[in-house]
């Protein structure tokens, strides 16, 4: 970072104090013993500065617990320039305080050393969760753990926390990357995290479960209201397991995000009404890239976007799950779908587009299909199976206007579409202005009024597709909007 730089940082950080309560205090911090010795003091109130001093640290213990900022005025533990502040070998934060912020730090196992079982963990003594804490513009790479079989990276208990703008990448070791606890929420609380804007790569396959990305609650909390928000985040070679994201509670969120070159799929593991909207799945020549699993009910799937998609079963492009079990229960069994709303998403050039699986269940799944274009436009079509694979009967679901073309559909009574037309723009492929798809959506779904780049669809004259055809609409970028990931670590 320049110096020029380096003083427009500091100088924010005093703008945001004098903002803030005039009575708070700036702290100059070395260590996690000068931490400790400021709260044995009593020196740390709401609105203060705790800066860290750039410089390379190892094994620091970094806790701060019962000890709260407010929401005007959140106590700011920040490096003193982003990314100044390394943090080496067994470095760890835990906290179960509220409203403080983290920022601009960088945990590193470049140097080899081993680092700890679980590097963030936002909860303190007897399992007390932190609220309101955000952690932001932080990294972490390449961390390895010591004698212990799995590691954690970060692990999220309480409510309101939110991790935003973080870079995580080159993790090797068995374990989740990020996991969302839900364990110590009574039962009409939410959790409500947010995962944002981060940017996640390189996350090496490893044997077995518990190697997700992301994982929201395990199988016993598939009926707690979890309400978190994972959203315009970009996954690339997250291939820890099948499940790049798991979710395993309800009523969560899932939008924006992008995923390329992924060997898995973001997975509805448990849980129900889960969102699914606005997300794109590129395989960029990765085998075994998957899309969207769907387990369980009354989830809404809209506006996504899967191309170059290889995965065949678990893995498809879009894999509903046939079921053993009922909705509302805490098996760790295969829920049955039931409810199933799938609105104006597009399928191109994926090796098994849908598919319906019987293998945890033959119960067949019901909902609605309405208004999505699956295609195949490249020639080389032997390398494709037939758009729709049911192994499942089909009846349950309603067919609505959708738009099948280049191999046959797969479905009794639904015929493959002419050819749809379509552009390659921005790297993903939307209509052209002689494509049928133009105006031809039908059926009244209010929560698609908006298509997977934000314009808005007309109320009588949509287009089939997750794209909305504009003459004049500017390129929309295949990745989130605004930064992803940290502003001191360049991503590709």
């Amino acid at each position: 970072m320049t110096a020029l730089l380096r003083r427009l940082y500091l100088i924010t950080i005093l703008l945001l104090l004098v903002a803030g309560d005039l009575s708070a205090a700036t702290h100059q911090i070395k260590s996690a013993d000068d931490l400790d010795s400021l709260i044995e003091s009593g020196s740390i109130a709401a609105g203060d500065q705790l800066i860290w001093v750039d410089g390379t640290y190892a094994d620091q213990k970094i806790a701060f617990n019962d000890i709260d900022g407010t929401e005007e005025n959140p106590i700011r533990l920040v490096a003193e320039t982003p990314g100044g502040v390394v943090l080496q070998g067994a470095s760890t934060v835990r906290t179960n305080s509220k409203w403080w912020i983290i920022e601009g730090f960088h945990f590193d196992g470049s140097s080899g050393g081993a680092n700890t079982y679980n590097t963030i963990q936002l909860r303190g003594s007897g399992d007390k969760g932190a609220e309101h804490v955000r952690i932001t513009n932080c990294a972490f790479t390449s961390l390895i753990n010591g004698d212990k079989e799995t590691a954690k990276w970060v692990q999220i208990y309480g409510r309101f926390n939110r991790i935003d703008h973080c870079h995580f990448s080159n993790k090797a070791n068995k374990g989740a990357l990020i996991t969302i606890e839900l364990g110590g929420l009574g039962p009409d609380e939410s959790a409500n995290h947010i995962i944002e804007s981060n940017y996640f790569s390189d996350v090496q396959r490893n044997d077995g479960s518990d190697n997700e990305t992301i994982r929201i609650g395990f199988s016993g909390d598939q009926n707690k209201p979890a309400r978190c928000v994972v959203r315009n985040n970009v996954f690339l070679r997250c291939n820890g397991e099948a499940e790049i994201v798991s979710n395993k509670s309800s009523y969560n969120i899932y939008t924006g995000n992008t995923f390329r070159q992924c060997n898995g799929s973001l997975v509805l593991r448990h849980g129900h009404h889960a969102t699914v909207e606005g997300n794109r799945f590129f395989g960029s020549g990765a085998d075994d890239a998957g899309g969207i699993r769907i387990n369980d009910s009354h989830h809404v799937i809209f506006n996504n976007y899967f191309q170059d998609l290889t995965g065949l079963t678990w893995n498809a492009a879009f894999s509903i799950e046939g079921g053993n079990k009922p909705s509302g229960g805490d098996s760790n069994g295969y829920q049955a779908v039931d409810n199933l709303i799938v609105l104006h998403n597009s399928f191109v050039n994926c090796r098994k587009s849908i598919f319906l699986s019987k293998k945890h269940g033959k119960r067949k799944p019901t909902g609605v299909f309405a208004n999505n274009l699956v295609a195949i436009l490249d020639s080389k079509s032997n390398q494709y199976e037939t758009l729709v694979d049911a192994e499942l009967e089909t009846s349950g679901i309603a067919w609505q206007n959708n738009f099948f073309f280049g191999l046959p559909p797969g479905l009794a009574n639904i015929s493959e579409s002419a050819d749809p037309r379509l552009q390659l723009k921005n790297g993903a492929w939307q209509p052209t202005n002689a494509s049928p798809l133009l105006d031809a959506a039908t059926g009244d779904y209010p929560v698609a009024k908006l298509d997977i780049d934000g314009r808005e669809r007309s109320p009588n004259a949509r287009d089939i597709g997750a794209f909305e055809f504009e003459s004049n609409a500017d390129d929309k970028s295949d990745r989130p909007a605004g930064r992803v990931g940290t502003n001191f670590l360049d991503v590709k």
